[in-house]
């Protein structure tokens, strides 16, 4: 039996936690592996590549165009397991840091740095003049810059030029760029033991959210990910893996048609959680802060825009 590419292409991942819960779906007990695909090192279920071939019955044929039907229902299998100690987070030099999330750097002769995953290796890549300003507001300044630097090309975000390029991007601000409240733990209640927070947002202003993934997610596909994900799953794993530790109690999708209908004003779109922490040390983690980070696992067919 071929594999076809479009299921190919959901089991590369670029974070290994995902790639093992994908393993663990499958059966592979979280066993990856780190696989070249397309010129990226990615993370692969199975032990080797042969051996997820192996598993999947066969090659992987020239790319397959899926049917929309397929595209929707692929999407609509996303399920979510909710509060992680940050995937996105890493070590470097031994210091804990956040993934494909700029920052400022003082005292240094770049403006910013940013730490990503290359390979089995965490990098650091620093990039700007301390010295210049980002005029991304002025339209001809930041077309200039970007047709200089030719931005439109620029997707190895292992290089300094591709996040140079997302500093001059339009309709965002270097502040939004260096601030992340995706995922993140906005409330505790420690007498409930209830964390609340967003746990996907899909838009800003009206502009869509671009993950740390390169991804996006519609506001129809997100409203019914949630509505399956709270009619059929509700758990919470730490880490992704494990038993569970939690449940989510309250779920409520944001989109401008509902929080129009509802009179909620917001400038984000996405989905809000409250979940109920259940496991002793899992609670003590998240009071410690090492656990500080909702999370959205799942699959779906990825559509080139």
């Amino acid at each position: 039996m071929n594999i076809l590419k479009g299921q190919y292409a959901t089991d590369v991942f670029t974070t290994e936690a995902e790639a093992r819960v994908r393993s663990m779906a499958l059966g592979l007990d979280g066993v990856t592996h780190v696989h070249d695909y397309e010129g990226q090192a990615v993370y692969m279920p199975a032990a080797s590549h042969e051996a997820y071939l192996a598993f999947m019955g066969g090659d992987v044929p020239e790319m397959q165009e899926a049917s929309p039907v397929d595209r929707l229902e692929a999407l609509r299998t996303v399920i979510a397991e909710i509060l992680k100690a940050e995937i996105t987070k890493a070590e470097y030099q031994g210091e804990k840091v956040s993934l494909n999330k700029p920052r400022r750097i003082k005292d240094g002769n770049k403006k910013f740095e940013v730490f990503v995953q290359s390979g089995d290796k965490v990098k650091r890549v620093t990039f700007g003049d301390p010295n210049m300003s980002i005029r991304r507001d002025d339209p001809k300044a930041r077309a200039n810059f970007r047709s200089r630097h030719s931005c439109d090309t620029k997707n190895d975000k292992t290089t300094a030029g591709y996040w140079s390029c997302r500093m001059w991007q339009a309709n965002t601000t270097v502040s939004e760029m260096t601030k992340n409240i995706e995922g993140k733990i906005l409330k505790t209640d420690d007498e409930q033991r209830m964390v609340y927070g967003w746990a996907s947002v899909i838009t800003e202003k009206g502009e869509p959210v671009v993950d740390r993934q390169d991804d996006m997610i519609e506001a129809d596909t997100l409203v019914k990910a949630v509505n399956e994900f709270m009619e059929h799953v509700r758990v919470g794993k730490a880490m992704h893996v494990g038993e569970q530790v939690g449940t989510v109690v309250h779920s409520l999708p944001i989109t401008k048609e509902i929080g129009d209908s509802l009179g909620i004003q917001s400038d984000r779109e996405g989905w809000v959680v409250a979940y109920k922490v259940f496991d002793d040390d899992v609670w003590a983690m998240v009071k410690s802060g090492e656990l500080a980070a909702f999370s959205i696992g799942g699959k779906a067919i990825k559509e080139e825009i």
